[in-house]
């Protein structure tokens, strides 16, 4: 039988994380040795502004601070409380910049990187 598992903010494993454009720390959580279908954890990111295309179906919420989200549908200002989805093959940028943000993220496959023949940032 699965175990549950309770992960405390106080004691999440933040790594530096090189994102297009800057860098960010991140907790990366839910992975593999969890979970054969989903990932998740929390990112937090200052000052920065990333150019990406998901890989992958991904929810945030916006947990602390702000950021804004621009898509080819327009632009997203993002904010405690928040939820934003990206399906897969949105390409957008992160725009962190005067910023700091922290936000939790879940994303399916958790595998994403390995299947696009990538390793993560």
């Amino acid at each position: 039988m699965p175990n549950a598992i309770h992960f405390k903010r106080n004691e999440l494993p933040f790594i530096p994380c090189k994102a297009p454009g800057g860098e960010t720390t991140i907790a990366r959580v839910i992975n593999g040795k969890i979970s054969q279908n989903m990932g998740g954890g929390l990112e937090i990111a200052e000052n920065i502004k990333v150019h990406w295309t998901t890989l992958y179906d991904e929810i945030l919420f916006i947990h602390e601070g702000s950021m804004i989200v621009r898509t080819d549908q327009g632009e997203m200002e993002c904010n405690v409380g928040d939820i934003v989805w990206l399906p897969e093959g949105c390409t957008l940028d992160y725009d962190f910049t005067g910023r700091r943000c922290a936000y939790f993220y879940a994303l399916y496959p958790f595998d994403w990187a390995k299947r696009n023949g990538m390793e993560e940032p």
